[in-house]
């Protein structure tokens, strides 16, 4: 701890560079720990926790196939099978086409939405409310404290993929595991369209995890020679293979995470590298006065350690602020943010960079001859 001070003096003796060597070293740990924040959630797509409790069932050619309403009351013949609803994507328009404003919207069968969704928690007179008006809606209290909305107020939103433009009045705020989806009712839909009566997917409630594997080919078998035929799964496989329609994008991830930490190594190595030939006398000049090489060395890569850790603790921080106040959402990376894993990840991959890049310099002080640096002019 003695050398404390003569390592804070060498880093801050070139200020202007140490200040955007920190700031470079701040940008890419902030985009390097919002790319491994990305990774997680994408990882952890089941985040409900019932999903062993709760099954997926969709068109066994696409999710973009419908399915009949007629196999609604099939399905719930099944020995097993609690409670079953339907649930099609709306995928409507909130004020505007903005990332801000995205968030996921189904109609749904209000009657037993919540029977089967049972993580969710609604105060009795909401749900009450809910059930009983055609145009109410239900949203989680993150999405309803992130747009603004209270009870009673009106949410309008333009159909995309259904021409139809819902305005809906805000009767119910669920909590629970998952809070930033909005419900409404079905027939809201189904009145504006004609009744077409289809259905994108069903979600369905069993009785007991044990008996999921022979609810899931009971349901397939029922409809293996219908006109629409059927794939069942886990809610985690569905979730996982919703996501995997956009491609390897954990890979892609990765691999512009790998180019971040490369560049952040070049980075500090080369200011590294500056500072240690700026300091060949003075290298000689203490060796002279009886600092040993190991010294020099633990001098030089303490700095270099100093500058990265302090810029990627910066950088990981600020992404974190900014992921948990400013609520920033993209897409259906909900619940979006860093993690005290990511924080201790980015600070010690940091650490690791200062080291590496501070490494070469570093040896090359240690083992300059005195002679050798005071023949060169600092």
């Amino acid at each position: 701890m003695k050398y404390l001070r003569l390592i804070f003096k060498n880093a801050g003796r070139s200020k202007r560079r140490t200040a955007l060597t920190v700031l470079s070293v701040s940008v890419s740990i902030f985009l390097l720990a919002t790319m491994k924040a990305a990774i997680d959630t994408l990882n952890n797509v089941n985040r409900t926790g019932a999903g062993v409790t709760r099954v997926v069932v969709r068109r066994n050619t696409s999710l973009a196939d419908a399915m009949p309403e007629a196999h609604r009351d099939k399905i719930a013949q099944i020995p097993g099978v609690t409670s079953v609803c339907p649930v099609n994507w709306f995928g409507g328009i909130y004020k505007e086409e903005k990332p801000q404003y995205f968030f996921a919207q189904f109609y749904v069968d209000t009657n037993n939405i919540f029977d089967v969704m049972s993580e969710f928690s609604v105060p009795p007179d909401q749900l009450a409310a809910f059930k009983q008006d055609r145009s109410a809606a239900a949203v989680g209290a993150k999405l309803a404290q992130k747009q603004g909305w209270k009870l009673g107020d009106a949410i309008e939103l333009k159909g995309t993929i259904y021409p139809v433009n819902p305005r809906l009045i805000l009767k119910a705020i669920y909590t629970g595991p998952e809070e930033r989806t909005l419900y409404f009712h079905r027939e809201y839909v189904e009145e504006a369209m004609g009744r077409p009566g289809i259905v994108g997917t069903y979600f369905v409630k069993i009785d007991s995890p044990d008996n999921a594997p022979r609810i899931m080919e009971a349901i397939d078998n029922t409809f293996a020679n219908s006109a629409a035929p059927t794939k069942t799964e886990t809610e985690k496989a569905f979730q996982a293979g919703f996501i995997s329609m956009m491609g390897n994008v954990t890979g892609l991830i990765t691999g512009i995470g790998l180019v971040v930490v490369f560049a952040i190594t070049l980075i500090t190595a080369n200011t590294m590298a500056m500072a240690a030939r700026e300091r060949t006398t003075e290298v000689s000049v203490m060796k002279a006065i009886g600092f040993t090489p190991g010294l020099i060395l633990f001098l030089v890569l303490s700095e270099s350690l100093l500058i990265a850790v302090v810029g990627g603790t910066i950088g990981v921080f600020a992404a974190n602020i900014l992921y948990k106040f400013g609520t920033p959402q993209f897409g259906f990376l909900q619940d979006f943010g860093i993690s005290a894993a990511t924080i201790i990840f980015c600070i010690g991959l940091s650490g690791l960079i200062g080291l590496f890049s501070g490494g070469v310099p570093a040896f090359n002080a240690a083992r300059t001859r005195i002679i050798d640096g005071l023949r060169q002019v600092a």
